[in-house]
């Protein structure tokens, strides 16, 4: 197939290998931290730890934000959400982004809060550091996946389909060719500029399922403190 105009490609995340994915770095990590006698024992209440790791992974979803921003993104085209029922937290940017910025905004959490808070914990002897790095560097899988695919697209806009799961790509390239196990391609569709103008952005959106979710990890927090 020959594109000769642009298309609009929607794709879907795969969540089940990009999990699978995680446990593997997760294991990795694990097993690196030991082998380089890293202090890895952490004396915290568990429900407390989780919630810090829920704040922590909103710190990830910030940072792509910052990366938006960075790379030239409007301030009020960038919205927060949390979908704790898909098991997202995301960050969305409601405009066309150019390659670079997508890029810049995919690695800012992974280079900050993962491998640069990983060799601080490290260094500084903070476990807490240290497994904090671990869960956002599982977390990234999915971002690292998304980075090493479009860095390898010579021709290529981003924006957003307006759901947490999914993401469009705009190229003049057939995309069909460029397959991968992370996401799929769900829908083609002609590019029209109009698509991707969008209206009514919420700063922040918390699902439901969300706000119930986030209840009872702070309900929890309390109790074991009591």
């Amino acid at each position: 197939m020959s594109t000769t105009s642009k298309k609009a490609y929607v794709y879907k995340m795969n969540l089940v290998p990009a999990n699978i994915l995680g446990i593997v770095i997760f294991i990795i990590l694990v097993v690196f931290s030991f082998l380089i006698k890293a202090d890895m024992y952490v004396d915290m209440n568990l429900a407390v730890l989780f919630l810090i790791m829920l704040l922590y992974l909103a710190l990830h979803e910030f940072l792509h934000g910052v990366g938006y921003l960075i790379g030239g993104t409007k301030r009020k085209n960038i919205s927060y959400g949390i979908a704790l029922e898909k098991g997202i937290l995301y960050c969305m940017a409601y405009q066309e982004l150019t390659k670079k910025n997508i890029l810049i905004s995919l690695q800012m959490p992974f280079m900050v809060i993962g491998v640069i808070t990983y060799i601080i914990g490290y260094f500084l002897n903070i476990p807490v550091l240290i497994w904090l790095s671990i869960v956002n560097l599982i977390g990234a899988s999915m971002d690292l996946m998304m980075f090493l695919y479009i860095l390898r697209l010579k021709d290529v806009v981003y924006s957003e389909s307006g759901e947490p799961d999914q993401f469009v790509l705009i190229s003049k390239e057939d995309l069909t060719k460029k397959k991968s196990i992370y996401f799929k391609i769900v829908d083609i569709k002609d590019y029209k500029a109009s698509d991707y103008k969008f209206k009514d952005i919420k700063k922040i959106s918390i699902s439901k399922q969300s706000y119930i979710v986030i209840g009872i990890l702070v309900l929890l927090c309390l109790v074991s403190l009591i």
